[in-house]
C-alpha cells in the first residue's frame, strides 16, 4: 500500500478558508469527459449520448462541503468528481494522492483516479448502492451479515496488506500512533487503555464509516470509498468499530425520537438481532486479523474520540453525533456479553 506520510492533526478551520464559491459543473463534466477518454481510448461520444448529475450532499457538514458531479454514457455512469465549495480544502488533494499512491489493481476495489480538476479530482464510478441503502433493506440478522460481511472482510485485508500478520506491537508504539488521532490517546479506565497499547498498527481507513462503502448486489462486493483520512500506520481495528457500530443507524432509523442513551442500549444491551450481527462482525474480523474480538471492541472509544476531534477540527458540531454517549457509557461499564458468548 502506498506510504503517503500522515498529516499533522488539523487545525481548527479557518474561516477565510471556508468561503464558498460557486462551481461550474458543466466544466467539470466537460473536463471528467476528456480524462475518461483519455484514460479509456474510447472515441468521444455525440452530446445526446452524455449526461452529467451533481449534487451537495445535506449531511452535518455545514464547512468545507463539497459537491459531486456523476458522469454517465448511455445511461451507464462511467466516473464522478469530488470538488470543493471552499476555497482551499486540503484533505482532497491528499486523497488523491493516497489513491494515486496505490497499486494496480486499486485495492479494496477503491476508485481508480482519472485527473485533478478544480481543486479536487475526479475518479471512476463504483457501482452498486451506499452500504447504508442495502442495510434499510434487510429484515433479519442473516440478511444483515450477508451485505456487512464483504464489508468486514474488505476492512481484515486493508490491514493485512502491510504485511502486519504476526507483529507484536509495543505500547509506545501504539500510544505514538494514537497520538497523531486524538489529544489524549489513554482514558485512564483500564479495559480501553489496555486495547490501545496492544493494538494492531496498519494500513488504516480512518473514516470508515457505512457511507464510505458501496455494496452491490450483482455479486455482492463492497468496495471502500473516501481515502482523505488513510494513513499507512494506524489504529487498524477503528475501522471495523466504526463500520459494525455505525451500521445501527440505518438498521434503527428511528433514534433520534428515543435519543443516544436508547441507541446504545439497542446495540449492547437488548434482544435486538443486530447485538447477533455485531458479534458475528467481530469474530470473523478478529480471525482473519488474529486479534481478539473482545480488544477490538474495547477500542470504541478511541474510535468515538479520533470521530469528535476529527469533526470539531473541521469546524463543525458534533451534538447531534452518538458518540460522546458511547464513549461515556462504554467507559462507564464495558458491555461484557454479545450472542450469547463474552467478547472480554
Amino acid at each position: 500500500m502506498t506510504s503517503t506520510p500522515a498529516p499533522p492533526p488539523p487545525a481548527p478551520a479557518d474561516l477565510a478558508d471556508l468561503t464558498e464559491r460557486s462551481v461550474d459543473t458543466d466544466e467539470v463534466a466537460r473536463l471528467m469527459l476528456a480524462a475518461h477518454l483519455e484514460r479509456t481510448g474510447t472515441p468521444e461520444p455525440g452530446p445526446d449520448r452524455v449526461r452529467s448529475a451533481t449534487w451537495t450532499p445535506a449531511g452535518a457538514r455545514k464547512v468545507r462541503r463539497r459537491t459531486f458531479v456523476r458522469l454517465d454514457i448511455d445511461g451507464a455512469p462511467v466516473a464522478v468528481a469530488k470538488v470543493p465549495l471552499s476555497v482551499t480544502d486540503p484533505k482532497l488533494a491528499r486523497e488523491l494522492e493516497v489513491l494515486r499512491g496505490f497499486p494496480a489493481p486499486a485495492p479494496l476495489g477503491s476508485p481508480v483516479p482519472l485527473d485533478a480538476l478544480c481543486g479536487g479530482f475526479t475518479m471512476t464510478h463504483l457501482p452498486g448502492v451506499d452500504l447504508p441503502t442495502a442495510v434499510a433493506g434487510t429484515d433479519g440478522p442473516a440478511a444483515l451479515w450477508q451485505v456487512l460481511r464483504p464489508a468486514v472482510e474488505r476492512v481484515a485485508e486493508l490491514h493485512l496488506s502491510g504485511g502486519t500478520s504476526g507483529r507484536v506491537t509495543t505500547a509506545d508504539q501504539a500510544l505514538e500512533t494514537a497520538a497523531a488521532y486524538v489529544r489524549e490517546p489513554e482514558f485512564g479506565v483500564r479495559h480501553a487503555d489496555e486495547a490501545l497499547r496492544t493494538a494492531l498498527l496498519a494500513p488504516t481507513h480512518g473514516d470508515l464509516g457505512p457511507w464510505n462503502v458501496r455494496y452491490d448486489a450483482r455479486d455482492g462486493s463492497a468496495r471502500v470509498l473516501d481515502f482523505e483520512d488513510y494513513r499507512a500506520t494506524g489504529i487498524a481495528a477503528m475501522d471495523v468499530v466504526n463500520l459494525l457500530v455505525t451500521t445501527a443507524l440505518p438498521v434503527f432509523p428511528d433514534y433520534p425520537e428515543h435519543g443516544f442513551d436508547w441507541l446504545y442500549d439497542q446495540v449492547f444491551a437488548s434482544d435486538h438481532w443486530f447485538r447477533s450481527v455485531l458479534g458475528q462482525g467481530l469474530d470473523h474480523y478478529a480471525a482473519l486479523t488474529g486479534q481478539h474480538p473482545g480488544r477490538v471492541l474495547d477500542l470504541l472509544p478511541f474510535t468515538c474520540q479520533w470521530l469528535i476531534e476529527r469533526i470539531e477540527a473541521e469546524g463543525r458540531d458534533t451534538s447531534g453525533l452518538f458518540y460522546r454517549t458511547f464513549v461515556e457509557r462504554y467507559l462507564e461499564r464495558r458491555p461484557t456479553d454479545h450472542h450469547g458468548s463474552s467478547h472480554v
